[in-house]
C-alpha cells in the first residue's frame, strides 16, 4: 500500500481507537491500573516513613520496588512470547490486586511493619515486571493495525493525566484518612482493572511458541535488537531519555527551594508543567501523527529539542522561564517517545514482540539510575550543571542518530 493510501485509511479522530470494544475495555482498565499504580507508590512511601521515621528505609523501599523490575522484566518478555498474553495479563493483575489487598488488610488491622512493606512492595513489582511487556504486546491483538498509532497515543493519556493528579489526590486522601485508604484505593482500582480485562476477547497469536528453551528465546530477543540498527537506535533514544533526560525530576526540589525560592508550591508547579506539556503532546500525536510528512526526522529533531529545552531550563533565572521550558520538555518527551513506541509496536516481528518490548520498557525502569547520576553530579558541581549535562546527552545522542539515512526515512 502506498503512502497516500495509508494516509487515506488512517483515522482522523483523536479517539478513533476507542471505537473498538476490545481496546475501549483495555483503555478503561488501564485508567484503573494506572490509578492503582500511582496510589500504591505514594502510599508505600508514606507508610514506610510513618512506620520507620528513617530516610534510609525509604531507600530500601526504592530498592525493593526497583530491583524486581530490572531483574525480571526481560523474562516477562520471554513469557509474553510463549503463552496466552491475555491470560498472563489477568494472572499478573490478579496477583497484584491480591498483594495490595494484603497490604490493605494489614493496615486495617494495625499490623504493618517495615518488613511487611518491603516484602509486599517487592512482590507487587515482581508481578509488574511480567505485566508490562505482556500489556504492551497485547495491544496489536486488540486493535486494527491502521488504528495502532492512535491506540498507543491514547494509551499514554492515563499515565500523563495521573502524573498531574494521581499523587496529589492520593496525598489528600492519606492526609484526611490515613495510609489505609491509600492501600484501599490501590487495591480497589486494581480489582476494577481486573474485571474490565476479564471481558476482553482476543484470538491467540499463532506466532507464540513454547517449543524453544526460555534461555534461548531470551538470547534471540537480545540478539535481534543488537543486530538491527533501527530498533537499537530507537531503544537507545528511550534509554538516554530515562537515564539522562528525566533525571532532572529528582533535582526539582533544589530548583524550587534554592534557585527560585518558591518552596513546595513551586515544586508542585514545576512537576505540573511537565505533566501539562506531556498531556498536550499525547493529544497532539493522537490527533495529528498521520499528518507528519517525515516521522523519522521529526522524532529525532523533537528529541534534540527536548535536550536543548532542558539546557535552557537549567539556566532559568526564575519560575516563569522554568515553567515554560518544562512544558516544552514534557511536550517533546511524549511527542517523540510515543512515535518511537508506535514504530517498534508496528514493525517488531510478532514472534519477538514480547521480548523486544520488554527491552524497550526496561529503559523506564532505569529511571532511578538516572536519578543517582543526576544527584551525584549535583553534589559534585551543582543541580544546574547536572540538568544541563543530562539535556546535552539527550540532544547529542539524537543529533548523532539524525545522521542516519535509515532513521530519517522512518515512516
Amino acid at each position: 500500500m502506498d503512502r497516500s493510501n495509508r494516509q487515506a485509511t488512517t483515522p482522523r479522530s483523536t479517539f478513533a481507537a476507542l471505537r473498538s470494544r476490545n481496546y475501549r475495555l483495555y483503555w478503561l482498565g488501564l485508567v484503573c491500573y494506572v490509578l492503582g499504580h500511582r496510589a500504591e507508590y505514594v502510599t508505600f512511601a508514606w507508610m514506610m516513613w510513618e512506620v520507620s521515621g528513617d530516610p534510609l528505609h525509604l531507600g530500601y523501599l526504592g530498592l525493593a520496588q526497583g530491583v524486581p523490575l530490572v531483574a525480571f522484566q526481560l523474562f516477562g518478555g520471554v513469557l509474553a512470547d510463549r503463552i496466552n498474553r491475555l491470560r498472563l495479563l489477568l494472572g499478573t493483575q490478579m496477583l497484584t490486586a491480591a498483594t495490595l489487598a494484603a497490604a490493605f488488610g494489614l493496615s486495617v488491622a494495625g499490623l504493618v511493619r517495615v518488613e511487611h512493606l518491603l516484602a509486599l512492595a517487592a512482590l507487587s513489582n515482581t508481578f509488574r515486571a511480567f505485566d508490562e511487556p505482556t500489556r504492551l504486546s497485547l495491544i496489536p491483538q486488540l486493535i486494527e493495525r491502521d488504528r495502532l498509532r492512535n491506540a498507543i497515543a491514547l494509551g499514554s493519556i492515563p499515565w500523563q493525566a495521573s502524573r498531574m493528579i494521581g499523587p496529589s489526590v492520593t496525598g489528600i486522601l492519606i492526609a484526611a484518612f490515613g495510609g489505609t485508604v491509600g492501600f484501599g484505593l490501590a487495591a480497589g482500582a486494581s480489582i476494577c482493572a481486573l474485571l474490565l480485562y476479564s471481558r476482553l476477547r482476543v484470538h491467540t497469536d499463532p506466532s507464540q511458541s513454547t517449543r524453544e528453551p526460555m534461555a534461548r528465546q531470551l538470547v534471540e530477543g537480545l540478539s535481534f535488537v543488537a543486530h538491527d540498527f533501527v530498533f537499537a537506535a530507537l531503544i537507545a533514544l528511550a534509554l538516554f531519555n530515562a537515564v539522562f533526560g528525566l533525571s532532572y525530576v529528582t533535582l526539582l526540589p533544589i530548583f524550587a527551594d534554592r534557585y527560585f525560592n518558591t518552596g513546595s508550591i513551586g515544586f508542585g508547579l514545576l512537576n505540573a508543567a511537565h505533566g501539562i506539556g506531556a498531556f498536550v503532546g499525547t493529544i497532539t500525536v493522537a490527533s495529528a501523527a498521520h499528518l507528519i510528512a517525515r516521522p523519522g526526522s521529526t522524532l529525532l529533531l523533537t528529541a534534540i529539542g527536548m535536550g536543548l529545552a532542558l539546557v535552557v531550563f537549567s539556566t532559568s533565572p526564575g519560575m516563569a522561564m522554568a515553567l515554560g521550558m518544562l512544558v516544552l520538555v514534557g511536550f517533546a518527551n511524549t511527542f517523540y517517545l510515543t512515535q518511537v513506541s508506535t514504530f517498534i509496536q508496528s514493525n517488531v516481528p510478532d514472534r519477538l514482540r514480547g521480548r523486544v518490548l520488554s527491552i524497550y520498557s526496561l529503559c523506564w525502569n532505569l529511571l532511578p539510575l538516572g536519578g543517582m547520576i543526576g544527584g551525584a553530579l549535583a553534589a559534585a558541581v551543582d543541580a544546574r550543571f547536572a540538568v544541563a549535562f543530562g539535556g546535552a546527552m539527550v540532544a547529542l545522542n539524537a543529533l548523532l542518530l539524525l545522521g542516519s539515512r535509515r532513521l530519517r526515512a522512518l515512516a
